[in-house]
């Protein structure tokens, strides 16, 4: 006898009902694990961090490799993660934009490969690269924010040509690259006189040093020296010393730097999106090394250029398109 016909006729309804509930259910299950689902873990809710999504997004869809799903999150960044846990769309991978971001994922119990972005690769090697988090799935990786030393000399030594002593303050979590400086200073040729800060020491005292002794500054970040509480005095200074003051990004040439080397969101965004396509392309186990921005740009204040013209030599072929 079937076993429908075993069931008394009030119980045989709700029967094939719920069985047609639970397949149903499968096949939805089955159709979200077709897709790659990419959870976008940003540190703010602003419009650069949206640019940097909206690039990764465009790079991964444009390649049409998989079914890609995002999911991106920019405020109560754990619930967030877990809400997609239980909704069924488990991250295959996260990405984290900013520092924020970066941190909220470490302290995550997951193990899922992680993109750590739009962070200066001092923090990923002092405080990401050796956590208990990358080292639970070993599936970590990062493109960072800033531009590599050697990019750095180069282009100051093309574009300030006369600038045979350059200035530098390293901080707590910039200390580690001394040695990639001192490589750069001899293959440019530009002897660099080197100044290491304390947390919450005057630094206006040590750019005064190094002004009277430097043809030029140069910012290496670090949130211990070059902060909001600390960047306006140290451009008013050098500023004052007629030293030209080369930085790290937009911001810093609106508020008085010469000249910024810096990649924007959407440059470091598109670079992401190309690590990712990279990992599904070759259905990689492991994420590749960690990378400096291929793309940047050198953007110059010219209100600070026309006072300084009459002592430096400014060479404005850097500016040309990246």
């Amino acid at each position: 006898m079937p076993v429908l016909d075993k069931i008394r006729p009030p119980f045989r309804l709700l029967c094939l009902l719920l069985c047609f509930v639970i397949t149903l259910t499968s096949h939805v299950y089955a159709r979200e694990k077709n897709n790659i689902n990419i959870a976008v873990v940003l540190s703010k809710d602003t419009p650069p961090y949206h640019a940097f999504s909206e690039k990764l997004q465009k790079t991964l869809t444009a390649t049409q490799i998989q079914k890609v799903k995002f999911h991106t999150i920019d405020s109560d960044i754990n619930d967030s993660i877990s809400t997609l846990y239980v909704s069924g769309n488990t991250p295959d991978f996260i990405v984290a934009a900013g520092a924020h971001a970066s941190t909220k994922i470490l302290t995550s119990d997951n193990s899922i490969p992680t993109i750590f972005s739009l962070i200066p690769s001092s923090y990923y090697k002092n405080r990401i690269q050796n956590s208990a988090y990358c080292k639970r799935g070993k599936y970590c990786s990062a493109v960072y924010l800033d531009q590599p030393v050697e990019r750095q000399f180069s282009i100051i030594k093309k574009g300030l040509p006369d600038a045979k002593h350059l200035g530098i303050i390293l901080g707590p979590s910039s200390k580690n690259i001394k040695n990639e400086i001192l490589r750069a200073s001899k293959k440019y040729g530009i002897n660099v006189i080197l100044e290491s800060a304390k947390t919450d020491e005057n630094l206006i005292v040590l750019v005064d040093h190094l002004a009277r002794s430097s043809d030029a500054l140069l910012a290496i970040p670090d949130h211990d020296v070059y902060n909001r509480k600390t960047a306006k005095g140290i451009l008013l200074n050098s500023y004052k010393n007629h030293i030209p003051f080369v930085a790290y990004s937009h911001s810093f040439v609106r508020a008085g730097a010469l000249f910024s080397i810096y990649s924007t969101p959407e440059q470091i965004g598109e670079q992401t999106g190309k690590m990712l396509v990279g990992m599904l392309t070759h259905s990689k186990n492991t994420l590749p090394e960690p990378e400096f921005p291929d793309a940047y740009k050198v953007e110059i204040n010219p209100a600070v250029l026309r006072s300084l013209r009459s002592r430096i030599h400014f060479n404005d072929s850097i500016l040309d398109k990246q």
